[in-house]
């Protein structure tokens, strides 16, 4: 769509900094419940913001949205009356735009992203609308970097994808380690993120996404998938001699530097992507020409690596037939809007580690991304996307961003500034400090 210069113009007098689209889902909601403690002044219990946000939920059905709200208002009476909700749906493009066009930035929790993902990234980028998401879906990012990427660099527009698990803790943390090399004057050279120690539970909306891309993508798009580089432009020759550099692990092995057995990570097949854009499209030259990235999941010992592979392998091949994926879905995986208990909601945790190497002298540092009372797939990631978003929908912090719009990254977009905000949240933390002082738990 083309952008409307005068909706743009209008961003500053906008009535809302967020609009979370999609707070009924479950992820959702807890997004909107997050908002709610921590960025609605006078809840005694929250360490919250010292810049009050302005914010509304979202949604096509407006009686589920006031459910979503009274449920927050009787846990959280200090919001009674100031969760605004916002009516849209994706076959009425111009109820969208009404959407879009009085936020300063649009948050979508609305999956599967392929099937009903797209009208409202339409809508941002013709209201010059700064936009972020929660997908895990490669093909979703690539048909909106070939639809809207030139579109949204020339109105300074900001989309950006996965602001959640997926796949924020191992972009940033491999734009957080390559900084700390870059600068002490060396180089980052090559990265390779860890999954530790953790605790959560099995997201049904994600399995729905996974089980929707094997369904509806065709075998060569798959098979394209297959490189890091799916949502990277295309490069010149000696971005493609670097990019042969790139190894993702595709089996078990011992790694050295985390001195842990190790199997291929369950997320890499998103984060890799990530990361490779972040690398590709970086202007700040925080990674280097040399940068290199990998991943795997910390394992508790030989006999785990081997049997976690096994597993991971398996069940790669049980979702790629239909009649196996269709087992999976209707009697064993959990299903769309299900999610752990609130009691492991806030128990969860989890550990991410990307390991960087300097050039200089083979120097060893680790970037440490941490969740803490939050489980990563649900409360983190609501979490997380809610600080990720901020970063863009509060004209103070947007100050501070880099220059410039497009289909971007979380390391991209954000940087620093998204760092800032998870060091100062209560569920958060980020830091970086040599291989050898780390404590790795996994």
């Amino acid at each position: 769509p083309r952008i409307d210069p005068t909706m743009a113009a209008a961003a500053a007098a906008r009535a809302y900094d967020l609009v979370v689209w999609g707070g009924s889902g479950f992820t959702g909601r807890l997004a909107a419940e997050y908002l709610a403690r921590r960025y609605i002044p006078g809840d005694p219990n929250s360490k919250g913001s010292s810049e009050p946000v302005r914010w509304a939920i979202a949604g096509r059905d407006r009686v589920k949205l006031e459910s979503v709200r009274e449920s927050i208002e009787a846990k959280h009476p200090h919001a009674k009356g100031k969760i605004d909700i916002l009516i849209g749906t994706n076959d009425d493009p111009a109820s969208l735009e009404s959407v879009a066009c009085v936020a300063n930035t649009v948050l979508s929790f609305a999956g599967p992203f392929a099937i009903c993902g797209a009208p409202i990234v339409d809508a941002c980028v013709k209201c010059g609308t700064d936009y972020c998401d929660i997908t895990g879906e490669p093909t979703f990012i690539r048909d909106n970097i070939d639809r809207h990427d030139a579109s949204a660099k020339s109105a300074g527009v900001k989309l950006v994808s996965c602001v959640g698990y997926d796949s924020v803790p191992w972009d940033i943390g491999a734009f957080a380690v390559a900084k700390h090399f870059r600068d002490k004057g060396d180089e980052c050279v090559g990265a390779v993120g860890h999954a530790g120690a953790a605790r959560g539970g099995v997201s049904g909306g994600t399995i729905a996404s996974a089980i929707n891309l094997m369904e509806t993508t065709p075998w060569d798009v798959l098979r394209r998938m297959g490189s890091p580089f799916f949502l990277s432009p295309a490069g010149d020759a000696a971005a493609d001699a670097a990019r042969s550099r790139w190894r993702t692990q595709s089996s078990w092995r011992f790694d050295e530097d985390v001195g842990r057995w190790t199997m291929p990570s369950v997320m890499a097949g998103i984060n890799t992507k990530v990361v490779a854009r972040s690398w590709a499209i970086d202007a700040s030259g925080v990674y280097g020409k040399s940068f290199a990235y990998d991943e795997s999941d910390i394992c508790s010992g030989r006999f785990a690596a081997a049997f976690g592979t096994a597993a991971l392998t398996a069940f790669g091949a049980a979702l790629m037939f239909p009649p196996t994926r269709w087992l999976l879905k209707n009697h064993v995986l959990p299903k769309p809007g299900q999610g752990p208990s609130e009691a492991l909601r806030e128990g969860g945790f989890a550990n991410i580690y990307v390991v960087g190497t300097g050039a200089k002298n083979g120097d060893k540092a680790v970037a440490h991304v941490e969740f803490k009372g939050a489980d990563p797939g649900y409360k983190g990631t609501a979490a997380l996307a809610v600080e990720a978003a901020l970063c863009m929908a509060l004209p103070s912090e947007r100050a501070k961003l880099p220059e410039g719009g497009g289909c971007l990254t979380p390391a991209t977009a954000l940087g620093t500034t998204l760092v800032d905000r998870m060091n100062a949240s209560e569920n958060f933390a980020v830091d970086v400090k040599p291989v050898a002082d780390a404590v790795i738990r996994g």
